[in-house]
């Protein structure tokens, strides 16, 4: 198996987490297991990496009956096409992949050939916030805003004390920070913080515990600091690496790069288009 497995148990119930390697960007997968049948939280990037998640969720012998899809980003999208099972996500995530997912696909695809798909798949359910009972298992469905995208979603079981954050957290991985919402995702990351959930499954990395906001509060505000000062992206990587350089996922800090200091062509067509 190219990626790695971490299984969360508590009550009966297990969580298991497949991690891609580094060229996956270290993205992660949740098999929710619950009595008869398994909820997957997020698709890969990978083609590769998506079949070993459906094949190891067959493996243990219950199929897939949900993929929930986080956020609109091809790390937790693109690898959709290798699942059977329904997608759901918010009604904002699905928006933005209908506006956006072909052309995100199409942009990796030319980066990578065959193990990207040149359309992303379309959720067809959506997902409301809010609490819902699954196979006798509650699920709490949380709608994160202005973080480190616009709109994701996170799930919790709260009987089980799991919290799947997705991208909320990463564990001892460089952040993606391409859209800059340094201020409200650190009021995101102290909210969240208070809360009692103590088994934290991120988006990247590791799973841990309450440990993990502490390293985030502190690798965002470094961010936020090396971004003010950093004079191109080949300098913030080096910055952030020389700050954290026992962290892996090196290439998103490359994949970030063209949207924290995009061509002057670019940056000049965008200050056209805005209104005077």
């Amino acid at each position: 198996m190219l990626g790695k497995i971490t299984v969360t148990r508590s009550l009966g119930l297990k969580v298991h987490t497949y991690t891609a390697p580094e060229e996956g960007w270290l993205v992660n997968s949740h098999l929710i297991e619950l009595p008869t049948q398994f909820l997957a939280v997020d698709a890969q990037y990978m083609l590769p990496f998506a079949r070993e998640v459906v094949e190891y969720g067959v493996s243990l012998g219950k199929p897939i009956t949900r993929l929930y899809i986080t956020h609109y980003h091809p790390d937790h999208l693109l690898g959709a096409a290798a699942f059977r099972a329904p997608i759901y996500a918010l009604a904002e995530v699905r928006a933005k992949i209908e506006a956006v997912g072909d052309r995100v696909a199409a942009e990796e695809h030319a980066k990578h050939g065959e193990v990207i798909p040149l359309k992303a798949e379309r959720p067809s359910l959506l997902v409301t916030p809010g609490e819902e009972t699954i196979d006798g298992i509650r699920v709490e469905f949380l709608q994160l805003q202005h973080a480190e995208t616009e709109d994701a979603l996170m799930l919790g079981l709260p009987d089980q004390d799991i919290f799947i954050t997705q991208d909320l957290l990463y564990s001892q991985v460089h952040v993606f920070v391409a859209e800059r919402a340094f201020d409200t995702w650190l009021e995101r990351l102290r909210a969240y913080q208070a809360q009692s959930y103590t088994r934290l499954l991120p988006g990247h990395g590791s799973p841990g515990g309450p440990e993990l906001y502490d390293s985030m509060l502190d690798y965002l505000a470094k961010a936020q600091d090396a971004l003010a000062v950093a004079h191109n992206g080949v300098d913030l990587k080096a910055r952030l690496i020389a700050a954290f350089p026992n962290y892996s996922g090196r290439v998103l800090l490359d994949h970030q790069q063209r949207f924290l200091f995009p061509p002057k062509n670019v940056e000049i067509g965008r200050q056209r288009k805005l209104p005077h």
